[in-house]
Protein backbone atom coordinates (compact mmCIF):
# COMPACT_ATOMS: atom_id res chain seq x y z
CA UNK A 1 0.00 0.00 0.00
CA UNK A 2 1.24 3.20 -0.78
CA UNK A 3 0.31 6.61 0.57
CA UNK A 4 1.28 10.53 0.35
CA UNK A 5 3.87 11.16 2.92
CA UNK A 6 1.48 14.10 4.41
CA UNK A 7 -0.46 10.69 5.90
CA UNK A 8 2.73 9.27 7.73
CA UNK A 9 2.07 8.37 11.31
CA UNK A 10 -1.53 9.03 11.15
CA UNK A 11 -4.83 6.13 11.08
CA UNK A 12 -5.98 5.29 7.88
CA UNK A 13 -8.19 2.70 6.92
CA UNK A 14 -7.06 0.19 3.62
CA UNK A 15 -9.07 0.85 0.76
CA UNK A 16 -9.47 -3.25 0.00
CA UNK A 17 -9.75 -4.89 3.46
CA UNK A 18 -11.27 -1.75 5.63
CA UNK A 19 -8.61 -2.42 8.26
CA UNK A 20 -7.54 0.76 10.23
CA UNK A 21 -3.72 1.21 10.29
CA UNK A 22 -0.78 3.77 10.91
CA UNK A 23 0.86 4.42 7.54
CA UNK A 24 4.39 3.40 8.46
CA UNK A 25 7.39 5.75 6.95
CA UNK A 26 8.42 4.11 3.49
CA UNK A 27 11.87 2.24 3.93
CA UNK A 28 14.37 2.98 1.08
CA UNK A 29 15.42 0.53 -0.77
CA UNK A 30 18.86 -1.15 -0.70
CA UNK A 31 21.34 -0.04 -3.01
CA UNK A 32 25.00 -2.29 -3.36
CA UNK A 33 27.93 -0.61 -2.71
CA UNK A 34 31.63 -1.40 -2.59
CA UNK A 35 32.94 -1.60 0.82
CA UNK A 36 35.16 0.95 1.74
CA UNK A 37 38.59 0.43 1.01
CA UNK A 38 38.59 -1.91 -1.68
CA UNK A 39 39.02 -1.10 -5.17
CA UNK A 40 36.68 -1.63 -7.91
CA UNK A 41 37.47 -5.10 -9.72
CA UNK A 42 35.99 -4.09 -12.73
CA UNK A 43 37.68 -4.05 -16.07
CA UNK A 44 36.54 -2.79 -19.37
CA UNK A 45 36.67 -5.06 -22.11
CA UNK A 46 38.82 -4.31 -25.12
CA UNK A 47 38.54 -6.29 -28.34
CA UNK A 48 40.71 -4.66 -30.75
CA UNK A 49 41.51 -7.73 -32.83
CA UNK A 50 45.87 -9.36 -33.44
CA UNK A 51 47.51 -6.62 -34.65
CA UNK A 52 49.55 -7.72 -38.31
CA UNK A 53 52.78 -7.75 -38.34
CA UNK A 54 54.47 -5.82 -41.35
CA UNK A 55 57.08 -7.10 -43.65
CA UNK A 56 58.39 -4.40 -45.20
CA UNK A 57 60.78 -3.77 -42.28
CA UNK A 58 62.36 -7.37 -42.82
CA UNK A 59 62.33 -6.92 -46.52
CA UNK A 60 63.99 -3.56 -46.56
CA UNK A 61 66.69 -4.97 -44.48
CA UNK A 62 67.11 -7.81 -47.05
CA UNK A 63 67.37 -5.78 -50.01
CA UNK A 64 70.39 -3.61 -48.08
CA UNK A 65 72.52 -6.53 -46.85
CA UNK A 66 72.13 -8.01 -50.30
CA UNK A 67 73.68 -4.43 -51.94
CA UNK A 68 76.04 -4.89 -49.01
CA UNK A 69 76.88 -8.54 -50.15
CA UNK A 70 77.60 -7.42 -53.83
CA UNK A 71 79.43 -4.45 -53.73
CA UNK A 72 81.51 -6.90 -51.49
CA UNK A 73 81.98 -9.27 -54.61
CA UNK A 74 82.79 -6.68 -57.06
CA UNK A 75 86.59 -6.46 -56.83
CA UNK A 76 87.00 -10.49 -57.22
CA UNK A 77 86.66 -11.10 -60.71
CA UNK A 78 85.82 -14.62 -60.48
CA UNK A 79 82.64 -13.56 -58.91
CA UNK A 80 80.94 -11.07 -61.56
CA UNK A 81 77.77 -13.36 -61.98
CA UNK A 82 77.24 -13.42 -58.75
CA UNK A 83 77.53 -9.95 -57.91
CA UNK A 84 74.98 -9.65 -60.61
CA UNK A 85 72.54 -11.83 -59.46
CA UNK A 86 72.80 -10.48 -55.75
CA UNK A 87 72.16 -7.31 -56.89
CA UNK A 88 69.29 -7.80 -58.93
CA UNK A 89 67.51 -9.56 -56.32
CA UNK A 90 68.63 -6.93 -53.56
CA UNK A 91 66.71 -3.99 -55.68
CA UNK A 92 63.81 -6.47 -55.97
CA UNK A 93 63.71 -6.55 -52.56
CA UNK A 94 64.06 -3.00 -51.42
CA UNK A 95 61.26 -2.28 -54.28
CA UNK A 96 58.92 -4.36 -52.62
CA UNK A 97 59.68 -2.83 -49.20
CA UNK A 98 59.33 0.93 -50.44
CA UNK A 99 55.98 -0.25 -52.03
CA UNK A 100 54.41 -1.71 -48.98
CA UNK A 101 55.63 0.67 -46.69
CA UNK A 102 53.93 3.56 -48.62
CA UNK A 103 50.92 2.24 -47.22
CA UNK A 104 52.41 2.49 -43.12
CA UNK A 105 51.77 4.28 -40.79
CA UNK A 106 55.44 4.97 -39.77
CA UNK A 107 57.23 5.65 -43.68
CA UNK A 108 60.86 4.34 -42.55
CA UNK A 109 61.93 4.16 -46.31
CA UNK A 110 65.49 4.81 -45.57
CA UNK A 111 66.60 1.25 -45.42
CA UNK A 112 65.22 0.00 -48.61
CA UNK A 113 66.77 3.40 -50.24
CA UNK A 114 69.94 2.39 -49.09
CA UNK A 115 69.79 -0.47 -50.20
CA UNK A 116 68.18 0.24 -53.81
CA UNK A 117 71.70 2.29 -53.89
CA UNK A 118 74.05 -0.45 -52.86
CA UNK A 119 72.57 -2.80 -54.92
CA UNK A 120 72.65 0.06 -58.54
CA UNK A 121 76.12 0.67 -57.47
CA UNK A 122 76.79 -3.43 -57.77
CA UNK A 123 75.04 -3.87 -60.94
CA UNK A 124 76.54 -0.81 -62.38
CA UNK A 125 80.27 -2.21 -61.88
CA UNK A 126 79.64 -5.74 -62.37
CA UNK A 127 78.19 -5.13 -65.68
CA UNK A 128 79.56 -1.58 -67.33
CA UNK A 129 82.75 -1.69 -65.74
CA UNK A 130 84.24 -4.76 -64.97
CA UNK A 131 87.35 -4.33 -62.52
CA UNK A 132 90.18 -6.08 -65.04
CA UNK A 133 92.61 -8.70 -63.39
CA UNK A 134 96.08 -6.95 -63.09
CA UNK A 135 98.20 -7.96 -66.23
CA UNK A 136 101.21 -10.10 -65.77
CA UNK A 137 104.51 -7.70 -66.02
CA UNK A 138 106.42 -10.43 -68.18
CA UNK A 139 103.67 -12.53 -70.10
CA UNK A 140 104.42 -15.70 -71.56
CA UNK A 141 106.76 -15.00 -74.66
CA UNK A 142 108.19 -12.12 -72.99
CA UNK A 143 112.42 -11.75 -73.05
CA UNK A 144 112.12 -9.85 -69.70
CA UNK A 145 113.29 -12.04 -66.36
CA UNK A 146 110.81 -12.02 -63.91
CA UNK A 147 113.01 -10.73 -60.54
CA UNK A 148 110.76 -12.85 -58.21
CA UNK A 149 110.22 -16.03 -61.06
CA UNK A 150 113.23 -18.19 -62.60
CA UNK A 151 113.14 -18.00 -66.10
CA UNK A 152 113.98 -21.62 -68.01
CA UNK A 153 116.10 -21.26 -70.62
CA UNK A 154 115.54 -22.68 -73.67
CA UNK A 155 115.38 -26.75 -73.16
CA UNK A 156 116.13 -27.61 -77.16
CA UNK A 157 119.16 -25.51 -77.27
CA UNK A 158 122.42 -27.92 -76.56
CA UNK A 159 125.39 -26.35 -75.08
CA UNK A 160 129.21 -27.10 -75.45
CA UNK A 161 131.62 -27.79 -72.67
CA UNK A 162 132.49 -24.74 -71.47
CA UNK A 163 129.33 -22.70 -72.46
CA UNK A 164 127.32 -21.59 -69.41
CA UNK A 165 123.52 -21.58 -68.93
CA UNK A 166 122.39 -18.71 -67.28
CA UNK A 167 119.10 -17.33 -66.03
CA UNK A 168 118.51 -14.93 -63.30
CA UNK A 169 121.70 -14.33 -61.62
CA UNK A 170 122.34 -18.07 -61.97
CA UNK A 171 125.16 -20.02 -63.86
CA UNK A 172 125.49 -23.45 -64.60
CA UNK A 173 128.54 -24.60 -66.79
CA UNK A 174 130.57 -27.58 -67.70
CA UNK A 175 133.90 -27.24 -67.27
CA UNK A 176 135.70 -30.82 -68.45
CA UNK A 177 135.43 -34.58 -68.85
CA UNK A 178 137.97 -37.63 -68.45
CA UNK A 179 137.91 -41.35 -67.93
CA UNK A 180 140.14 -41.87 -64.69
CA UNK A 181 140.44 -43.34 -61.06
CA UNK A 182 138.94 -40.62 -58.59
CA UNK A 183 140.26 -39.62 -55.48
CA UNK A 184 137.14 -39.70 -52.56
CA UNK A 185 136.54 -38.01 -49.10
CA UNK A 186 134.88 -39.88 -46.65
CA UNK A 187 134.69 -39.13 -42.67
CA UNK A 188 137.53 -42.31 -42.23
CA UNK A 189 139.88 -40.05 -44.63
CA UNK A 190 140.43 -39.77 -48.23
CA UNK A 191 141.50 -42.77 -50.80
CA UNK A 192 141.53 -43.08 -54.39
CA UNK A 193 139.28 -45.78 -56.53
CA UNK A 194 141.36 -48.34 -58.31
CA UNK A 195 138.75 -48.17 -61.08
CA UNK A 196 138.39 -46.07 -63.79
CA UNK A 197 135.31 -43.95 -64.54
CA UNK A 198 133.73 -40.91 -66.70
CA UNK A 199 134.53 -38.23 -64.49
CA UNK A 200 132.40 -34.94 -65.37
CA UNK A 201 133.93 -31.53 -63.55
CA UNK A 202 131.02 -28.60 -63.52
CA UNK A 203 130.44 -25.13 -62.24
CA UNK A 204 127.41 -23.59 -60.41
CA UNK A 205 127.75 -19.88 -59.63
CA UNK A 206 125.69 -16.82 -58.12
CA UNK A 207 126.38 -13.97 -60.98
CA UNK A 208 124.00 -11.53 -58.65
CA UNK A 209 127.05 -8.23 -58.36
CA UNK A 210 125.00 -6.49 -55.21
CA UNK A 211 125.43 -8.32 -51.87
CA UNK A 212 122.18 -8.25 -50.92
CA UNK A 213 120.61 -11.17 -48.53
CA UNK A 214 117.84 -12.11 -50.90
CA UNK A 215 120.30 -12.59 -53.97
CA UNK A 216 121.88 -15.92 -51.76
CA UNK A 217 121.15 -19.33 -53.41
CA UNK A 218 122.12 -22.90 -52.42
CA UNK A 219 123.44 -25.36 -55.29
CA UNK A 220 122.25 -28.61 -54.20
CA UNK A 221 124.66 -31.35 -56.00
CA UNK A 222 123.52 -32.83 -59.31
CA UNK A 223 125.02 -36.47 -58.04
CA UNK A 224 121.24 -36.31 -56.94
CA UNK A 225 119.48 -36.04 -53.34
CA UNK A 226 117.68 -39.87 -52.25
CA UNK A 227 115.22 -37.79 -49.75
CA UNK A 228 114.07 -35.74 -52.73
CA UNK A 229 111.01 -36.24 -54.53
CA UNK A 230 111.95 -34.26 -57.83
CA UNK A 231 114.41 -35.21 -59.86
CA UNK A 232 117.88 -33.92 -58.50
CA UNK A 233 120.46 -36.05 -60.36
CA UNK A 234 122.18 -35.51 -63.76
CA UNK A 235 121.80 -37.81 -66.77
CA UNK A 236 124.52 -39.30 -69.44
CA UNK A 237 123.77 -41.23 -72.84
CA UNK A 238 125.34 -41.89 -75.86
CA UNK A 239 124.60 -41.54 -79.69
CA UNK A 240 122.84 -44.97 -79.24
CA UNK A 241 120.18 -43.48 -76.48
CA UNK A 242 122.27 -46.02 -74.31
CA UNK A 243 121.79 -44.48 -70.80
CA UNK A 244 124.97 -44.87 -68.03
CA UNK A 245 124.66 -45.76 -64.41
CA UNK A 246 125.23 -42.87 -61.73
CA UNK A 247 128.63 -44.32 -59.72
CA UNK A 248 127.51 -43.12 -55.69
CA UNK A 249 130.51 -44.34 -53.59
CA UNK A 250 127.87 -44.60 -50.35
CA UNK A 251 127.12 -42.49 -47.67
CA UNK A 252 129.08 -39.65 -46.62
CA UNK A 253 131.56 -40.71 -48.95
CA UNK A 254 132.22 -38.03 -52.16
CA UNK A 255 134.63 -36.90 -54.56
CA UNK A 256 137.40 -34.45 -53.23
CA UNK A 257 136.63 -31.18 -54.50
CA UNK A 258 132.93 -31.67 -54.90
CA UNK A 259 129.77 -30.82 -53.07
CA UNK A 260 129.51 -33.40 -50.49
CA UNK A 261 125.74 -32.56 -50.30
CA UNK A 262 124.60 -28.69 -50.67
CA UNK A 263 126.50 -25.45 -50.50
CA UNK A 264 125.21 -21.51 -49.89
CA UNK A 265 126.64 -19.28 -53.03
CA UNK A 266 126.52 -15.12 -52.47
CA UNK A 267 126.35 -12.99 -54.62
CA UNK A 268 129.67 -13.27 -56.64
CA UNK A 269 130.77 -16.85 -55.57
CA UNK A 270 131.01 -20.28 -57.29
CA UNK A 271 130.84 -23.72 -56.28
CA UNK A 272 132.57 -26.58 -58.30
CA UNK A 273 130.94 -30.12 -58.10
CA UNK A 274 132.42 -33.51 -59.53
CA UNK A 275 130.08 -35.98 -61.68
CA UNK A 276 131.38 -39.94 -61.75
CA UNK A 277 129.31 -42.07 -64.30
CA UNK A 278 130.33 -45.37 -65.42
CA UNK A 279 133.30 -45.79 -68.27
CA UNK A 280 131.68 -46.04 -71.56
CA UNK A 281 132.63 -49.07 -73.53
CA UNK A 282 134.17 -48.57 -76.55
CA UNK A 283 133.86 -44.88 -78.81
CA UNK A 284 130.07 -44.46 -78.84
CA UNK A 285 130.42 -40.80 -78.21
CA UNK A 286 129.27 -37.83 -78.73
CA UNK A 287 127.56 -38.09 -74.99
CA UNK A 288 124.65 -36.11 -74.19
CA UNK A 289 124.50 -34.74 -70.47
CA UNK A 290 121.40 -33.02 -69.24
CA UNK A 291 121.42 -31.40 -65.96
CA UNK A 292 118.23 -30.97 -63.90
CA UNK A 293 118.57 -26.60 -63.18
CA UNK A 294 116.04 -26.92 -60.37
CA UNK A 295 119.07 -27.59 -58.55
CA UNK A 296 119.90 -23.63 -58.34
CA UNK A 297 116.66 -23.01 -57.72
CA UNK A 298 115.97 -22.94 -61.56
CA UNK A 299 113.40 -24.64 -64.00
CA UNK A 300 113.21 -27.52 -66.45
CA UNK A 301 117.05 -28.67 -67.55
CA UNK A 302 119.84 -28.03 -69.72
CA UNK A 303 121.98 -30.39 -72.10
CA UNK A 304 125.48 -30.14 -73.01
CA UNK A 305 127.62 -32.72 -75.64
CA UNK A 306 130.72 -34.25 -74.82
CA UNK A 307 132.18 -34.88 -78.18
CA UNK A 308 134.28 -38.48 -78.10
CA UNK A 309 137.54 -36.46 -78.44
CA UNK A 310 136.77 -35.01 -74.94
CA UNK A 311 137.34 -38.28 -73.39
CA UNK A 312 140.71 -39.28 -74.66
Amino acid sequence: MTSPEAMIGKHDKCPKCGTLTVVPRSRPQAVETQPSGRASTFKPVMNIGKQRANPAGAIGVAGFLLGALACLTIWYPIAYLSTSVLGVIGLICAAIAYVLLRGSRKKNIAMPFMGAALCGVAIYFSVFSPVQPAADPHPAGSTAAAPNRPTPPNPTAVLPIGLARQWNNRSLKVLAARIDTIALTSVTGNRRSQDKFLIITIEAANTASRPDQYQQLTYITLRGNPASRARTFASLSDAGKRFYRRVNFGADVYPTGGVSGSAPLGPGKSVRDILVFERPAGATGPYRLELPLGNLGGAGSAVWQIPESALR
